[in-house]
């Protein structure tokens, strides 16, 4: 009798641990699982290369949270990575996409300070295993020379399997 009521408690174990496969993110493990499905590297059409980690604020509030990460850029004199930080959130009306918005300052020890930073935000969509973003860049000018300060533009972020 006893090996029957362990069957029976281990296929029900199995059944609610397959219904939140997905969305598996409790106080146990929230700073380890993927609440927003973009935790990993991702590569831009230019090249450039960023990995993402997102954390729960909370197990009671499992739709919105944290972005960490860093950022190594193909465009111009960029070498290492930069860190970046951001948030994100799980819409209501489709739990398995994700908006998010993160912020990378180009300042690194390979690099220096180069006077800028890029926010980013955009939205992934599971269906395409994609984010699609939107960024501006802004860069340090005097007051006078503010109009030529910034710069607008979209990127296309696909993720690179780990091998």
């Amino acid at each position: 009798m006893f090996t029957v009521k362990m069957f029976l408690v281990g296929i029900a174990v199995i059944h609610v641990l397959g219904q939140n496969e997905e969305k598996s993110c409790i106080a146990d493990n929230k700073d380890t699982c993927d609440p927003c499905g973009i935790t990993g590297k991702w590569r831009n059409e230019l090249g450039s290369v960023v990995e993402i980690t997102c954390k729960l604020d909370s197990p009671d509030r499992g739709s919105t949270g944290e972005i960490i990460g860093k950022y190594n850029s193909a465009v111009g004199a960029a070498t290492d990575y930069y860190p970046l930080s951001g948030r994100f959130t799980i819409p209501d009306q489709d739990s398995t996409s994700c908006i998010v918005g993160f912020v990378v300052a180009w300042n690194n020890k390979a690099h220096g300070n180069s006077d800028s930073s890029t926010s980013f935000t955009g939205t992934y969509y599971k269906d395409t295993d994609t984010i699609y973003t939107f960024w501006i860049l802004t860069r340090y000018k005097k007051y006078t020379d503010m109009w030529e300060n910034s710069n607008i533009g979209t990127n296309v972020f696909t993720r690179i399997q780990s091998k």
